[in-house]
């Protein structure tokens, strides 16, 4: 079986590596970078493109974005869908705004350092990991400022798909116990009303559960795929 992950905001596919590492042997993982386009459309077409025929989907943050734009275009081709840290909904207009000013003030010279720079997107007990923080480091900068622009346009941009949370494809929600950036209240909200849908948070992690807790992440997907049918 595969399953395919799709990476957030200043995340290359490696962000995954260590969850693909934990899976049991029959999960094939498939972790693509995404190319700098502006248009959550043209992402999903992009992931579909190099996808298997039938496959598992799983978004992180703004890569759950892109994956119910996939389900959207080729729901026949999803054998189930799991979300991390993200959200179904529209950007708000507060939201937009915020973005629209983190697109003003970008410097391409310093992306690197101002994206990778403030550790309060993870779990209090994991700031000051010298690991975490190297890896975070490396992904932005193997990410680019390029393809974050790219991404954050598509980010406000993007149509509220809460539509496809209707138990179409079975559905696992994971959200870090501590995650201040998509609100964990909120996620919860978000699961509760999707059909056929699984929630679970994962203790000890923030946003940025598949660094925080790959191993939690990967028991907590491959259990969910054994009982889906």
């Amino acid at each position: 079986m595969d399953i395919v992950f799709i990476p957030g905001l200043n995340n290359t596919g490696d962000v995954f590596r260590d969850v693909s590492a934990a899976l049991p042997a029959h999960l094939r993982s498939h972790c693509p970078d995404l190319p700098p386009l502006e248009h959550i459309e043209a992402l999903a077409d992009a992931v579909l493109a190099a996808a298997p025929a039938r496959f598992y989907l799983a978004g992180y943050s703004f890569g759950g974005y892109v994956a119910l734009g996939v389900l959207e275009k080729a729901r026949e081709r999803v054998r189930g869908l799991c979300l991390m840290g993200s959200s179904a909904r529209a950007d708000s207009d507060a939201q937009k705004l915020k973005r629209q000013q983190a697109i003003q003030s970008l410097d391409a010279a310093t992306y690197v350092e101002t994206a990778s720079s403030s550790v309060a997107p993870f779990h209090p007990d994991n700031r000051q990991r010298p690991d975490l923080v190297a890896r975070r480091r490396e992904l932005a900068s193997a990410y680019g400022a390029q393809r974050y622009l790219a991404h954050v346009r598509a980010t406000m941009h993007r149509q509220d798909r809460s539509h496809l949370l209707d138990g179409s494809v079975p559905m696992l929600w994971l959200a870090g116990s501590h995650d201040a950036v998509v609100p964990v209240q909120q996620q919860a909200e978000e699961a509760a009303q999707a059909r056929h849908c699984r929630y679970v948070e994962i203790p000890g992690a923030g946003h940025l559960l598949p660094l925080e807790q790959p191993q939690a992440v990967a028991d907590a997907l491959s259990q969910w795929i054994v009982r889906t049918p």
